[in-house]
This record gives structure tokens, C-alpha cells and sequence, in this order.
């Protein structure tokens, strides 16, 4: 899939701006803060629904203006209308083809695969930040997933809601027994989904890794669920045995601390190199190179998935990769899926290479 044309209205520092763009690599260079990211995360809310930098949508209208609107144009098997209108004074709608959507179908229609400097919290991070990738990932290509995640996380709020309200009012423990049994049952699916999705993610990572670090290291990527690592052999009742356990152990705990303390909320996902967790032991080139391939590995498992390669959107990453790095991934990148780019410096990109790519500027919210 890639997109065809983009068209901003009243986003951020874009006044009206339409752009079309390359189905191959596709180069945004300028100074910083001219807009740069700014239209990454336009076509991440088309993919989305939301942003990744802020979760006040009102932050992405233009200053002094009522709404603004984001549209693409988006070559799939067929072409899609994609857009996203969001206002000060109501409420967001999302549209294919004209048509008002919810945010889970809407989700999918455009898949995107996010590299920014950011994403080394990837394995720096907190556990949370891991499990957001991981979750962002399943859902552009799951939409069973989605729905399940969704009604998780609301039956998780219940649950928390009454473990709180029964430390005063003891009464309440009658009602925990339907809350397990459902924070139970979509917890198992959850994790199940997680885990069979990173054993695909960890076999296409493994892979570039190798290519990456010229096989003098390997990667590892072990999905640990809140009751601890799965064994070989796991299998969805395995998961739910130990779910099961782990809610009678806590249950005091939870009663007394009146939150959940089980369930995949909890999970988390380590990397090793050669054995040894990387965000312990591991160097700043050992982790970017370990994202890196993370990253290629999202795009070949979308590819799996749903037979279309995502769009590649770079966030000034190229400097913070070395030489080889970069090399690497603009080789692996360019001619396969569409991808775009943004840099200050164009420097980064060899002289054979912008000959044949298109190549923009971007200055206080214009594209040149």
C-alpha cells in the first residue's frame, strides 16, 4: 500500500497543504520545527486515529482555527478516501470514502510502521512503553484483537473501581467473581495473541539482526507475561492455568492495595544480545541496532499478515544511526515499501541515491 496524495487543513503549522507523494522513497528535509514531524503525525492519525505526541487533539488544529482536517489518498487493492476531521467544539469523525466510521474500523485501512527517537524506549523504556508497541502493532493488523484489548481494558476499570470501593464497603466482594471470570477469559486472549505475535516478530528480528551486526551477535526477544516467562509448549489453557493461580495468590494483596495486581496489563517484553538483557548490559549502538531490526521486523510481519507492505515513516533517524546502520536500512527500504523520511541534513543519503528519489523541503509549514 502507499499513499497517493495528502492533503492538509488548519494541521499544526500547515495552513492548506497538498502533497503528492512517491510509492518509493520519499526525502523531507528542513530546520527544525518548520513541520517536519508534524506531517509524520498527520498520516499517523490517519492510520491510528490518533496521535503519537499528544493525547489533547485539539493540540493539532491550528492556532486560531476551529478544526482541521487530514485526508489521503491511499492505493491499497483499490483506492481509498481516508480523513480525519477533528474540532474544538465536538467530536472527531473519521471517514472511508466519504463515509463516518468508528475508530476500530477505521484503524487498518492505512497500516504504518513509526521509527523515531523515541523509539529506543522500545528497550530503555518502562514495560508500558513495550507493551504499546507491541499492542500498536497487533492492532493495525488484528481487528479481533482490538475489540478484545478494548473490552479488557474496560472490564480492568470496573475491576480496579471495585477492589477500590470494597476496602470500605466489603459488601461488594460479591460482585468480584464475574469481573475474574471475564478479566479471565479476555486476559487469556490477549496474552495468547501477544505471544504468538512476537514469536513472529522475533523470528524476522533474529534475522535482520544477523544481517545488521554481521552475525556476531544474536537478538532475542522473550514475551514475559505477568506470572513469568512461558515454557515451551505453552498453549492458550497453559496461560489460563496460570492466570487462574495468580488471581487466587493475589487476592489478598489486591484487596488490601484496592487495584489489580494480575493480568496483562502487568506483561512486558525483554530483549538479550548473546544472553544478556540489553538494557542492562547492552551499548547505545548494540540498542539501536536491536530496534532497528524490530523495526524491519514489524514491516515484514504486516506483510505476513495482511499480504501489503505498510508505509516506513523515519522521524530524524538517520542521525542517530552510524554509517553502516544507515546503509543498511535505506538498502532494505528503498524499492520495497513506500517510505518517508524527514532529516535536516541530506548529507546522511548517498549522492547515487537522491538522484533517483523525490526529494522536498519543508519551510514554516510549507512543502517547496
Amino acid at each position: 500500500m502507499h499513499i497517493q496524495r495528502l492533503n492538509l487543513l488548519n494541521f499544526r503549522n500547515y495552513s492548506s497543504q497538498t502533497v503528492d507523494l512517491s510509492p518509493g522513497l520519499n526525502i523531507f528535509v528542513g530546520d527544525n520545527a518548520q513541520g517536519k514531524t508534524n506531517l509524520l503525525e498527520a498520516i499517523y492519525v490517519l492510520s491510528l486515529s490518533k496521535s503519537y505526541r499528544t493525547s489533547r487533539e485539539t493540540e493539532l488544529i491550528k492556532h486560531g482555527e476551529l478544526q482541521t482536517a487530514i485526508q489521503a489518498k491511499v492505493r491499497k487493492m483499490a483506492v481509498l478516501d481516508l480523513e480525519a476531521v477533528i474540532s474544538q467544539n465536538g467530536p472527531k469523525k473519521l471517514l472511508v470514502n466519504a463515509k463516518q466510521t468508528s475508530a476500530s474500523s477505521f484503524m487498518g485501512q492505512l497500516n504504518v510502521v513509526l521509527f523515531t527517537p523515541d523509539s529506543l524506549q522500545l528497550v530503555k523504556g518502562s514495560p508500558s512503553d513495550r507493551r504499546r508497541f507491541l499492542d500498536i502493532q497487533i492492532c493495525q493488523i488484528d481487528s479481533v484483537y482490538r475489540s478484545t484489548l478494548l473490552k479488557y481494558q474496560r472490564v480492568l476499570r470496573q475491576r480496579n473501581s471495585l477492589l477500590k470501593d470494597a476496602y470500605h464497603n466489603r459488601s461488594l466482594l460479591n460482585q468480584l467473581p464475574a469481573w475474574d471470570s471475564q478479566l479471565l477469559n479476555l486476559g487469556t486472549r490477549v496474552i495468547l495473541r501477544r505471544a504468538q505475535v512476537l514469536a513472529d516478530l522475533q523470528r524476522y528480528a533474529q534475522e535482520a539482526h544477523g544481517e545488521i551486526s554481521q552475525r556476531r551477535e544474536t537478538l532475542e526477544i522473550v514475551y514475559e507475561p505477568f506470572f513469568g516467562r512461558l515454557e515451551p509448549g505453552w498453549s492458550g489453557e497453559t496461560i489460563r492455568e496460570a492466570f487462574i493461580g495468580e488471581l487466587q495468590e493475589k487476592r489478598r494483596e489486591e484487596l488490601q492495595r484496592g487495584y489489580s495486581l494480575v493480568g496483562p496489563q502487568r506483561d512486558d517484553v525483554v530483549f538479550l544480545i548473546n544472553g544478556q538483557e540489553l538494557k542492562l548490559y547492552g551499548s547505545q549502538g548494540q540498542q539501536r541496532t536491536a530496534v532497528l531490526a524490530y523495526v524491519l521486523a514489524e514491516l515484514q510481519l504486516m506483510h505476513a499478515e495482511t499480504g501489503e507492505l505498510p508505509v516506513v515513516l523515519l522521524d530524524d533517524v538517520l542521525s542517530e544511526l552510524d554509517q553502516s546502520r544507515r546503509s543498511f536500512l535505506l538498502s532494505i527500504l528503498n524499492n520495497k515499501a513506500q517510505t518517508i523520511v524527514t532529516t535536516t541534513n541530506l548529507g546522511y543519503f548517498p549522492t547515487d541515491l537522491l538522484a533517483e528519489i523525490t526529494t522536498f523541503e519543508i519551510k514554516a509549514g510549507t512543502i517547496v
